[in-house]
This record gives C-alpha cells, sequence and structure tokens, in this order.
C-alpha cells in the first residue's frame, strides 16, 4: 500500500477503530484468528456492532476476516503499521508519513517528519515477505521459537535492531542514530550520502584513498566486536559513505553476539565480502589478515 493510503487509512480510523485492532493483536498471542466471540467477551461491545466495524476495516484492508469453524479476525500488516504509526504519533515523534524511498527483501523504508519540520528514516519490517523456512535459517532469535506469525516476527527483528543500533551507537560505532522504536517500526536518522555498491573507481583520487576506505571500514567493524556485535550480513550493499565518504554500518537485524557458536564462521564471512567487493569493483589486492580480528573473539 502506498504511504498515501496508509496515511489516508490511518486518518479515517476512529477510537473504536484502534481499539479493535489493539485487541486482535493481543489475541493473536493466542489465535491464528480471533473468534469473534472473543473480541465481544474482552470489549464489551455487543456483537453487531463490533461485526459491522470489522468488516469496514477489512474493507480498509487492516484486518483478514476468515470463516472456518468461527469467524476469525487477524491483523494485517497494513493494520499492524497503523497500529505502530498510532503509537510513534502519541510519543510526539512522528507528524508525518512521507514516501517509501527503498524497499528490500526484509523491509521498506519510509521519510517521515516530526513536528519540528526534521526528517528521518522509517524503517518497516516485514519478516513475512520472506520464506518462513527460510527466515529461521537466517534468524537465530526467530530458530528458537515455534509458533510466531510474520507480524511477531517482524516485531522481533525491529526490536532486535533498534537495540543493537542503540548500543552501538552509544559506544560511537558509525551506524545510525536509532530516534524510536515501535512494533516493527524504527526511526533513525538519515545518512545523507551514497552506498558503497555504487562508488565507481573513478570517485577516489587513487589507491591510497581506496586502502584508506578500506582500513576505516575494518576499524568500524573492530569496534563492532569489541562491543559483542558481528553484522552477520555485512556487504557492500550494508555500508554507506556519509557526506565526509566515512563509512555508516547500516542494517543491523541478523547480527549476532561474539559469543555465540558461529561468531568465528559469520565475523569471517562479513570480512571476506568486503575484501573481494573492494578486490572486484576497485581492481585492487587488499593485503590483511582476517585472523587479525577473529583474535578478537578470544
Amino acid at each position: 500500500m502506498s504511504p498515501l493510503s496508509i496515511t489516508k487509512s490511518f486518518l479515517e480510523l476512529n477510537r473504536l477503530d484502534f481499539r479493535l485492532l489493539s485487541v486482535i493483536e493481543i489475541l493473536m498471542a493466542k489465535h491464528e484468528f480471533v473468534p469473534i466471540e472473543e473480541i465481544v467477551r474482552f470489549t464489551k461491545y455487543n456483537t453487531k456492532k463490533i461485526e459491522i466495524t470489522l468488516k469496514r476495516l477489512r474493507k480498509m484492508k487492516l484486518i483478514y476476516l476468515a470463516q472456518k469453524h468461527y469467524l476469525g479476525a487477524a491483523l494485517t500488516f497494513i493494520g499492524y503499521d497503523a497500529l505502530g504509526l498510532k503509537a510513534l504519533v502519541e510519543k510526539n515523534v512522528l507528524a508525518q508519513l512521507g514516501p517509501e524511498i527503498g524497499a528490500g527483501k526484509e523491509s521498506n523504508v519510509h521519510l517521515g517528519m516530526n513536528d519540528h519540520g526534521e526528517e528521518f528514516l522509517i524503517k518497516i519490517h516485514r519478516l513475512g515477505k520472506l520464506d518462513f523456512r527460510a527466515t529461521r535459517r537466517s534468524r537465530t532469535f526467530i530458530a528458537e521459537k515455534r509458533h510466531l506469525s510474520p507480524l511477531y516476527q517482524s516485531r522481533l527483528s525491529a526490536e532486535r535492531e533498534y537495540n543493537a543500533l542503540n548500543a552501538l551507537y552509544t559506544n560511537g560505532v558509525s551506524v545510525p542514530k536509532p530516534i524510536a522504536q515501535n512494533r516493527h517500526l524504527i526511526m533513525m536518522e538519515i545518512i545523507l550520502g551514497q552506498d558503497l555498491f555504487r562508488i565507481k573507481r573513478s570517485d577516489f583520487g587513487g589507491e591510497e584513498e581506496i586502502a584508506i576506505l578500506f582500513q576505516n571500514i575494518v576499524q568500524e567493524v573492530k569496534k563492532c566486536v569489541q562491543h559483542g556485535y558481528i553484522h552477520g550480513d555485512l556487504s557492500e550493499y550494508n555500508i554507506r559513505l556519509n557526506e565526509d565518504d566515512f563509512p555508516v554500518l547500516i542494517d543491523w537485524p541478523q547480527y549476532l553476539d561474539t559469543n555465540e557458536p558461529r561468531a568465528v564462521e559469520i565475523l569471517t564471512r562479513d570480512c571476506q565480502n568486503i575484501m573481494n567487493f573492494f578486490e572486484k569493483k576497485f581492481m585492487v589486492k587488499i593485503h590483511y589478515e582476517i585472523s587479525e580480528i577473529l583474535k578478537m573473539l578470544d
């Protein structure tokens, strides 16, 4: 759904609408589709009023309604968006949702603005876009849990990334500054500049500048490890160069703790990805011992 449609739906919702969306969210902890009878019992509204409201929410694509052995309701991602956006508005950190500026396998990114006219990014995690089995393989925090809806997977992913960004930024690592998080939404600063994978060899003055950039990335990786974090998916697609051409490490939901069993394997892969990129893209031979970073895990 477009940002205009999300905003329009959000503005059309009333107090009862949000009450029902919240109740469905709570009761989805026990049900794939929440029985209407339970919603009635929980809210103490009459059945007819709830059924009329639910049908309108379905028409707005905020919920699913399914007739199995009973009539049940479940949130869609759009309904979950509405709850997350409402919470950020009530915290006075969000005033306006802007256009989508990026979409990946696991998230969508929008511009946002607060009451002071300051712009930032809103990253919306959507792990349900992926194959569930593939998600379990790549996300250890999900693999440990048996039954997780795509909505709750996305919430865990956002919480995890926000906590990592908060810890790393506080300790002086070059990552985006986190601003707020609610459900599957994260607000963070905009990194003005360009993605590493878009940089061309001709953008550098010579091999010395290329070597400096590589060493700056290595130093940030070392700082991450020093504070107990391994990116887990580091590549040229997860590094941005800011306006000073300094690397900023982005996209942290797949991070590993340095004491996890696969820490050496994953850290080696992260480092090798960057070395391979520099050698292929910039046609330079990178002389660096990955063991120098791995020693930090001892």
